[in-house]
């Protein structure tokens, strides 16, 4: 009885102040700074953004996907219930009700298997479609997929990160890579953009009311370029930002300031030295590992990361994921042993001035390209090398130009990194196109399609095995990463599990924008206890969440 008198009371109390009282006034904006000069990465259109982990994510707030990840792995999304067949090859999807674009059209399967059989004709960032023989629509809320082959990653790297375009919008649309403008926005996600500046780097977004999953619980999320992050952040002009690698040592100094809270996240991320495996001599393997010897990775992680972040999984995959090689071979820093292999192959220095040259004359010397943020890595690189008698070169690009020679295959030396390393489906040369091992590729193309854990865990294994013998990138590090965020402003912010998308290993994950009445749980036990009814009455005081969305969990409290 008491509980009851207790329920109704807080009830009571609950309608009296939404009747009585007002949400301060004013719209709650949330700003993230991205540290200059990378905050640009494209118009967030399915087809505009820029190609990296960054420009996915600014698109990912406003376009959805089939299914979706937070904190523990894949959720419903646009479908609310899947299923496949024995042989993994026809998978079927009961869609959402009522979803409709951000312009009040209706989304149905007809969208979906227009967006696939879309990109197939104009492929979409990291992904081959090729394996999807035809998509089926049923009825207008359930569509098939069907394969030519199994497919073990369909529901996580494949539907869970294939954007769904509105049909009425892009059906008349030759070259998305140039279609701009309200209509080439219009999505069915949390967010919808109010203004792009490429110049400053900067996106200004604004709530969709009309998003499927409940309105968001900000009115408006801005990412811009700053100088300094963490100055900004201390000043108060940006709300959260994120530090990895060096810049980590920064998020650290806001550990023990009450005004703000930091949050840790493993980075599924990895630099990377790449070597051109078609160009002489670096299409050595024998000198290849002679390199790797002569560089030492925990010299780099501490003198250039301050000891934020770790020496590489030579099989690329990150330690925290499940598919996680630990017996592989790191050629930790021997000098010697990088001397003997030079000379093996008959690398000498015949005019004794610390530089070795080739067997046909010439000093043994090489270009070494990557972005402005990683030159402290590069003259580490080259001074180590110069020991063993090599001389390096570097020079510094900008991201795009880096990624096109990389491509293009005009280099012998690179340094570069991406996300996406808890997944086994990543090429070891990415962003580079140039690694040409068939025994690789065809294991590769092989466990791609095992739909059962251990044996493809078995082949994943060979795999970081051929690559950390054969070794056409030497892995350098897994920097550490961190958000620092005023949790007055948001305070949602969490690293996904295995990462957004394809692995992007990212906090702005769109479920920050979205309501979730469990986040009052604090013991996860899916029941709603007097306390955190009455701090979501405080943070509907605050302006944190709607009249609605309090009354969700007073609406769980009672069940």
């Amino acid at each position: 009885m008491k509980k009851i008198i207790a329920i109704f009371c807080l009830a009571m109390l609950l309608c009296s102040a939404f009747s009585g009282m007002a949400v301060a006034s004013g719209e709650r904006i949330v700003k993230v700074g991205v540290g200059a000069p990378s905050g640009d990465w494209g118009y967030p259109s399915p087809f505009g953004f820029y190609p990296r982990g960054p420009g996915y994510i600014r698109m990912s707030f406003i376009f959805d996907t089939l299914t979706w990840k937070d904190e523990n792995g894949v959720i419903p999304w646009l479908a609310d219930s899947w299923s496949k067949s024995y042989d993994g090859k026809i998978w079927t999807f009961s869609l959402h009700r009522g979803v409709t674009w951000s312009d009040g059209e209706p989304f149905t399967a007809d969208d979906v298997k227009f967006s696939f059989e879309y990109m197939k004709e104009h492929p979409f960032a990291w992904i081959s479609l090729a394996h999807i023989e035809k998509v089926e629509v049923l009825d207008p809320y359930t569509v098939a997929f069907h394969l030519n082959e199994p497919d073990a990653d369909f529901l996580d790297f494949t539907v869970g990160h294939v954007v769904i375009i509105p049909e009425h919008i892009w059906e008349d649309v030759s070259d998305p890579k140039t279609f701009t403008g309200d209509d080439a926005v219009m999505g069915t996600g949390p967010l919808k953009l109010l203004e792009y500046n490429k110049a400053e780097g900067s996106y200004l977004y604004e709530a969709n009311r009309k998003c499927f999953k409940g309105e968001p619980i900000i009115d408006k999320f801005i990412s811009m370029t700053v100088s300094d992050p963490a100055a900004a952040l201390a000043t108060g002009d940006i709300d959260e930002a994120s530090f990895w690698g060096i810049s980590a040592e920064a998020a650290s100094g806001f550990e023990s300031n009450p005004e703000f809270e930091t949050k840790w996240g493993p980075s599924y991320w990895v630099l990377n030295l790449i070597f051109n495996y078609h160009e002489y001599p670096t299409n050595n393997a024998d000198f290849r590992k002679a390199i790797a010897y002569g560089i030492n990775r925990t010299e780099i992680v501490e003198q250039v990361l301050h000891g934020y972040g770790i020496p590489a999984n030579t099989g690329i995959i990150h330690p925290e994921s499940e598919w996680y090689n630990p017996d592989l071979p790191s050629y930790e820093y021997n000098p010697a042993e990088a001397n003997a292999t030079l000379d093996s192959l008959g690398f000498f220095d015949t005019d004794s001035d610390g530089i070795r040259e080739y067997p046909e004359g010439g000093d043994l010397e090489f270009e070494l390209i990557t972005v402005g943020r990683y030159t402290g890595e590069a003259y580490l690189i080259q001074s180590q090398l110069e020991k063993v008698g090599i001389r390096v070169d570097v020079k510094a690009m900008d991201w795009g130009t880096v990624d096109a020679i990389l491509k293009a295959g005009n280099f012998h030396l690179a340094i570069s990194g991406h996300g996406g390393i808890v997944k086994p489906t990543i090429q070891p040369d990415w962003p580079a196109t140039i690694y040409d091992n068939p025994a690789y590729q065809s294991l590769y193309e092989e466990q791609k399609k095992i739909l059962d854990y251990e044996q493809r865990k078995s082949r994943i294994y060979q795999l970081q095995e051929i690559i950390a013998d054969d070794l056409p990138v030497y892995a350098l590090y897994h920097p550490k990463m961190c958000c620092v965020y005023n949790p007055e402003k948001l305070d949602t912010w969490f690293f996904t599990k295995n990462g957004v998308g394809q692995g992007i290993p990212i906090e702005m994950n769109k479920l920050i924008f979205m309501f979730d009445p469990w986040r009052y749980d604090s013991d996860e036990n899916a029941i709603i206890d007097r306390s955190e009814v009455i701090d979501a009455i405080q943070d509907y005081f605050d302006g944190k969440i709607t009249k609605e969305q309090a009354i969700k969990v007073i609406i769980l409290y009672f069940q």
